[in-house]
């Protein structure tokens, strides 16, 4: 076992180090590239020795999930203010109920899911039936909706611009909270008939609530309620690979100028297939991707293998890469929760201010809860507090109930239904 854990940690190392010279992709998007053929499939991710069978969900996009768990889908179009064209997934009703009419879901309490960084809505159905946070919502009675952020593999269009161009990628976490989030509200809203939905965010899903209650406060009277699962917002601490990232942010960033990048770390690009076929090769592979995810999202005891595998299958689905930096801007700062940060000349040209201003979290006004846990390396109890002292509407925090319980693990633990999804099942208005 020790020389196993020494030759996956050498791996990881490698891998590491690669995907640093190699992580800056432009690559046109395809929507066929998602349909590859089964034959296609089974080639590449062969297994050197046959040790390692990844489950079919590595390989599979999020609708197909969902129909293959029985599920009625329904996917929905989105077209923000500034143009970029979004995919919204949509699961009307439970697999048990006969009735998915439009009328029927009409009834029901609609809740959005809003995912982190570089993901999408995998996070929210891609593990096991029971232990799926989509699932549980639409058994309970609940009208299920799952956000596509700009630029992921279900989000990557727009009216005019061209994937392939700088322009499409030039976005921040200010326009996904000023025309992501509201326009997709906006249209839940609209579909459905209600007056208000019920908003789940996980990670950076969190961060760009607020954002958004910041620039479009109208937007507070449209949310029943907000839960925020390892909300980020400020970055006080970090206690994992990306501390060691952080500083090389401005150096990164003239890189990005440098090199004129667009697309950052597409679920299709090299460094996604190289790994994905790393973690499926054999036990070393397997044992060097497990490390790797403790690495970005912390140690856990309960994580579930399984969706290790089925994780690299789907994360990270690309990107702007100035989503990142603008979350490396906040750590390096010392613990800040600001607008993009342009430089100087940049700021006041777009702000009229040297520094960038900070988001103010008494805008956020909605009721909202936190759900956090004390062993999370990115979402830190130091940043939980420092959150929970200033939102408008608090109305409760809560720490998972566990010792070790990963950034990760809210939706990767085989303990998430216990741990997590019940607590939030109470925080929902009934159905």
């Amino acid at each position: 076992m020790a020389t196993v854990i020494l030759v996956a940690n050498t791996v990881v190392t490698v891998l590491l180090t690669w995907m640093v010279l190699n992580h800056f992709q432009l690559v046109e998007y395809d929507p066929m590239d998602i349909a590859v053929s089964q034959f296609q499939r089974i080639v590449f991710y062969s297994q050197l020795d046959g040790s390692v069978r990844a489950p079919p969900e590595t390989f599979m996009t999020v609708p197909e999930i969902i129909q293959s768990r029985g599920y009625p889908l329904e996917i929905h179009h989105v077209t923000t203010e500034d143009g970029y064209i979004l995919e919204l997934h949509r699961i009307p009703a439970s697999v048990n109920e006969h009735d998915s009419s439009t009328e029927n879901s009409r009834k029901k309490k609609p809740v959005f899911l809003q995912h982190g960084i570089f993901a999408t809505d995998f996070v929210w159905a891609a593990g096991p039936t029971n232990g799926s946070l989509a699932y549980i919502l639409a058994d309970h009675g609940y009208d299920v909706w799952m956000g596509n952020s700009r630029g992921n593999t279900y989000s990557r269009k727009h009216k005019t611009l061209d994937p392939d161009s700088e322009q499409f990628w030039d976005f921040t976490w200010e326009e996904l909270g000023q025309y992501d989030l509201p326009n997709s509200i906006d249209y839940i809203l609209r579909v459905t008939g209600q007056e208000k939905v019920s908003y789940v965010g996980y990670s950076l899903g969190c961060a760009i609530f607020y954002v958004a209650a910041n620039l479009r406060p109208e937007l507070n009277d449209k949310i029943e309620v907000m839960i925020g699962l390892a909300p980020t917002s400020t970055v006080q601490v970090l206690d994992n690979a990306f501390k060691l990232i952080a500083p090389l942010s401005n150096p990164l960033k003239y890189v990005l100028k440098w090199t004129r990048t667009g697309l950052f770390l597409p679920s299709d690009g090299l460094t996604s297939r190289f790994l994905r076929f790393i973690c499926n090769s054999s036990e070393i592979g397997s044992a060097s991707c497990q490390t790797i995810n403790f690495y970005v999202f912390g140690f856990s005891e309960t994580t579930n293998p399984s969706l290790v595998h089925t994780l690299v299958g789907h994360y990270p689905a690309g990107g702007s890469p100035k989503t990142m930096f603008q979350f490396f801007d906040n750590y390096n700062s010392g613990g800040n929760f600001t607008r993009y940060d342009y430089g100087e000349t940049g700021n006041l040209e777009r702000y009229g201010t040297v520094e960038a201003p900070k988001y103010q979290m008494e805008l956020v006004t909605a009721p909202v809860y936190l759900l956090w846990s004390k062993t999370d390396p990115v979402s830190t109890p130091r940043d939980i507090e420092w959150l929970a002292m200033r939102l408008g509407n608090l109305k409760g925090s809560v720490e998972v109930n566990a010792p070790v319980f990963s950034h990760g693990d809210f939706f990767m633990s085989t303990q998430a239904a216990k741990l997590v999804y019940e607590p939030l099942l109470k925080m929902l208005p009934p159905p």
